[in-house]
């Protein structure tokens, strides 16, 4: 199981952070924003601030996406620290 960890700068332009695959994915999300006027929302590749899922600041998330999806995060802000690990089965 190949382990890969990435830092982001998230802003107000969605980015991807974790890529598609042909098996599914364990991905864990850390909200490194310390700042509690920042907001770091996750979801595909249409998310926005409206319909993301809020990564609250200073705590890690767990989710498994499945094959061939993929994850993005955008913020309300600029440059919004996002740690990322992922886990890919093989």
């Amino acid at each position: 199981m190949p382990i890969t960890t990435a830092q982001y700068s998230v802003g107000l332009t969605r980015v991807q952070i974790v890529a598609p695959d042909v098996m599914a994915q364990h991905v864990c999300i850390h909200n490194h924003e310390h700042s509690a006027n920042s907001n770091v929302y996750i979801g595909a590749s249409d998310v926005t601030v409206e319909n993301g899922i809020h990564a609250q600041a200073t705590l890690t998330s767990q989710i498994t996406i499945g094959p061939g999806d993929s994850l993005y995060a955008v913020a309300d802000t600029a440059d919004c620290e996002l740690h990322v690990l992922v886990v890919k089965e093989d």
